[in-house]
């Protein structure tokens, strides 16, 4: 009997007003590199060398949990590569490309007038970077601030700050002896769409 009585409560949480608490987004952001490596003994050469910066497309799926929302982001984009030294940058944008998933939870901060809101996302983050015919994988986290606004009655904007971490993305023979590797940073302002189903 109590166990029946809790599936019934579990299928009646669970079922109310489904169809209010799903969006699905598409976004658009501009995302800068850092870190990766750094040159430790001043050998002449670029200081860094790092992936290169990039423009991203993304698609999410949102689903409300009380206050809070759970969601799935992926995104896209063609990655290069960047040699950084005094006074001069150099990028080969026709090698590498980054398929990224995250995992975010969302709360809002703060509401702004009757209908904005500040929020805020964290969560962990899968980068999948291929170069040439290797595929590379490196876990990190991710954390984020978006200001949402409603567009229409379903459709709202959002403007959104993020930025990531993970571990370098070269392995240790990629570099010469000299280079150091660090910790990846990337971030990124985007502008997004979203609808409620």
């Amino acid at each position: 009997m109590r166990c029946g009585m809790a599936l019934l409560a579990l299928v009646a949480v669970t079922t109310a007003p489904v169809t209010a608490q799903w969006h699905v987004g598409f976004e658009i952001s501009t995302t800068h590199y850092r870190g990766s490596s750094r040159d430790t003994a001043n050998s002449g050469g670029p200081d860094t060398f790092r992936p290169a910066d990039a423009t991203q497309l993304g698609v999410r799926v949102d689903r409300a949990v009380g206050r809070a929302r759970l969601g799935l982001r992926a995104s896209y984009a063609r990655v290069g590569l960047t040699a950084a030294g005094p006074g001069l940058t150099l990028i080969d944008n026709s090698t590498g490309r980054v398929l990224e998933g995250q995992l975010l939870a969302n709360f809002q901060v703060v509401g702004i007038g009757s209908s904005g809101a500040i929020r805020a996302e964290v969560g962990p983050s899968l980068h999948l970077w291929k170069s040439g015919d290797e595929l590379r994988s490196r876990a990190g986290a991710v954390a984020a601030a978006a200001y949402e606004w409603p567009v229409t009655n379903r459709f709202s904007g959002a403007i959104r700050l993020e930025g990531t971490v993970s571990k370098s993305w070269f392995d240790a023979g990629d570099l010469p002896p000299e280079y150091e590797r660090q910790a990846t940073w990337r971030y990124g302002v985007g502008l997004g769409l979203r609808y409620r189903l």
